[in-house]
Formats: structure tokens, sequence, C-alpha cells
């Protein structure tokens, strides 16, 4: 299991464990589609990944106020606005997992996101990050309209049809779909390396030098077993703001959910 740590606007994309406790209200009706769609004042800069299709239906629910995480009313809440989404994925293992997002904060553009995979009770992935970095690439100047909505529109869709495809799919753009694999799960394997050697769970936060660089693995038939094996997976692909998206797939092979695709 692999994760990544909250990002912060300017932040290079980490891949790192993190847990996050957040609580969100149930019952209130998602933003509609058209409130959600990102403003002309809003504009990616040239390599940013493309928009997502303004057309489909945004997912979630989003609930103003949020419930309130103390029970002392003489705590002023400062969380707001909560989001809640989740979905059962079939990642062809013999029993299907769910895909829970969940996020709060005092505004829609500025909101600590959690995106869990559980299986039961096990929670086999997480990561995390803040809809402050949906932003990267606006202008100069936005108006806090176009933020929240850029935000919304971006969290309404991580769980879209479209979010989970085989694995191959998501690296059609490489000139050499298999190297970009290997490549992706070479990491990855380093990773879990790290967090196998310090006996840490899922969930469990590596140390910084652990997740920036972690140890060569010489394992290239593990490598090339894996690759092998998720080529043709189902993968969920998720964008956590800026240029950082990654694709997870699950692998029998090891019992744990492996990077199949990561930038940047």
């Amino acid at each position: 299991m692999h994760a990544h740590p909250i990002r912060t606007p300017g932040a290079a994309p980490l891949l790192v464990a993190a847990l996050l406790a957040v609580a969100c209200d149930r019952g209130a009706p998602a933003p509609a589609a058209d409130s959600a769609v990102p403003r002309p004042d809003t504009v990616a800069a040239p390599g940013a990944p493309p928009a997502p299709d303004s057309a489909a239906p945004l997912r979630g629910r989003w609930a103003t106020p949020c419930l309130r995480v103390a029970e002392d009313v003489t705590v002023p809440a400062r969380d707001t606005v909560c989001f809640r989404d989740a979905r059962a994925v079939d990642f062809g293992a013999a029993e299907p997992f769910t895909i829970v997002v969940q996020a709060r904060g005092p505004r829609a553009d500025s909101m600590a996101v959690e995106l869990r995979v559980e299986r039961g009770d096990s929670v086999l992935y997480r990561d995390r990050w803040s809809t402050a970095l949906y932003a990267a690439y606006d202008r100069p100047r936005v108006s806090p309209d176009s933020a929240r909505r850029r935000a919304e529109h971006h969290l309404g869709r991580l769980l879209a049809d479209d979010a989970v495809r085989p694995a191959r799919a998501f690296l059609t753009g490489a000139s050499d779909v298999d190297a970009m694999l290997r490549d992706a799960i070479a990491f990855d394997v380093r990773v879990d390396g790290e967090r196998r050697r310090r006996r840490l769970p899922p969930g469990a936060e590596l140390p910084v030098a652990a997740r920036e660089s972690p140890r060569a693995v010489a394992d290239t038939a593990r490598v090339r077993a894996l690759a092998a094996e998720l080529r043709d997976r189902p993968a969920f692909r998720y964008h956590a703001g800026g240029e950082a998206s990654y694709a997870i797939a699950w692998s029998e092979r090891e019992q744990r959910f492996v990077v199949v695709y990561g930038c940047c």
C-alpha cells in the first residue's frame, strides 16, 4: 500500500502514507452540475492535466455547515463545508472494494481531502491533499467564486465512471507503455520496501527521506511480474491538483494496491 502526503500549493507530490479523520453530514444535496463548471477566468497552464468532461454529472454530497467535530459547544467550529462520496469498484479481486472520498474545510477551495480504498474494516490505500491545489494553474487574482467552482468540479468528478479503466489505458500517451508501467511499479516497489522494513501498516506515515528517496531495489523480476499481472487489470485514476495524478491497481499476487501511474 502506498499513499501520499497532504499537498500544499507549490509542493511536489510525494508517495507517503497519511491518516486524516474526517466527518461529514449526510443527506445534503450535491451542488448542481452547472454551478461547478470552471469559468473562463480560470485557465490551465501549459502542461496541466486536461479538465474532466464538464458535461458529465457530478457526484457526492455536500453539507453546510459540517457536523461539529467537538461536542463542546464553546469550541468554535472552523470547518464549515463538508463533502462525501463513495462507490464500490471491482478491481478484479474476489470481493469488490469501496472507494471513499471525504473533505472538510472553511471553504470549498481550501478543504482537506482524504481518499480511502476499503474492504470490510480494512483500509488498503489512503491519500490526502488540499483542494487549494486545484487552483494551481489559475491566473492570478482568480475570483473566490471561480476557485470554489473549480474545487467543486474536481471533487465531484473524482469517482466518475471513467476513473476506472484498464491500467494500460492510463499510459497511452507514452512512447513505450510497458516501460512506463515498469518505471511506475519500480518506484512503488521501492516505497513498499521502505514500509516493510519499518513494519508499517496501511495508513502509517513514512519518514520524509524514505518517501522522497526510497532505497533502490534490484528485484527486476518482481517488477516485471507485477507489470505483467496489472497491465490489463482495472485501475483507478484520480487527480489531486496541479499535475499530481495517480492510478492504482490491486495485485492479487501481493495482496496490496500498486501505483501503476504517477505524474509528476
